[in-house]
């Protein structure tokens, strides 16, 4: 077993002692669970790639049931080239968006991040692929990384408090990526999809 999958089952025992802390009604029920819990702690510091501050955000109490959260991402196409913003004092590029806000459903909230991000309404196409992080980017919360396909209406570009650049790149002249957002590998799937060389993609 390699360290990302191990840092896989520990997510996952994290997400089941959260879950019981959050309804269990046993004060001794609950104390194991804190002590399962200090351990797989201790564990996950040793095994994973997390930084302390990954690991402190992993270890914060949900007081829910544990479950995976949502990204939603932007796949825009100008004269073959696809749209990648900067963040402000980031030097890696990725696909305008960002994590789903609640009382938006998913479309909403990617033309909402759209919006804010490039200064454009734009209206959403369809639905190209569904991301397990997991798999593509393990971190310290699992997310389903929602795709759309869009396209740009009125607006212009300006540098706001989130974003400092937006350009259009060639699929084989992509710059650095910010590789939790998306990798190049889920870059040419989407490449992929939009050509119709394959079917939308669901984890």
């Amino acid at each position: 077993m390699n360290a990302s999958d191990f840092a896989k089952y520990l997510q996952r025992m994290l997400a089941i002692t959260d879950t019981g802390l959050t309804f269990t009604k046993d004060p001794f029920d609950r104390e194991r669970y804190e002590d399962l819990r200090s351990l797989l702690s201790e564990m996950l510091n040793q095994v994973s790639d997390l930084d302390a501050e990954e690991v402190a955000e992993v270890m914060k109490p949900t007081s829910a049931y544990a479950t995976p959260l949502m990204d939603v991402r932007a796949w825009i196409v100008e004269d073959e080239k696809v749209c990648l913003v900067r963040g402000k004092g980031e030097d890696s590029w990725a696909l305008p968006g960002g994590f789903g806000e609640v009382g938006y459903s998913p479309t909403e909230n990617i033309l909402k991040e759209i919006e804010e991000e490039t200064g454009f309404t734009a209206k959403a196409k369809r639905l190209l692929a569904v991301f397990d992080t997991n798999r593509f980017q393990l971190q310290s919360k699992q997310y389903a990384k929602f795709v759309f396909e869009c396209q740009l209406l009125d607006g212009q570009f300006q540098e706001n408090q989130e974003i400092a650049d937006l350009q259009f790149f060639a699929i084989d002249q992509l710059p650095v990526l910010s590789e939790k957002r998306i990798t190049k590998e889920q870059m040419e799937i989407l490449w992929q999809i939009h050509q119709g060389q394959r079917d939308q993609y669901l984890d």
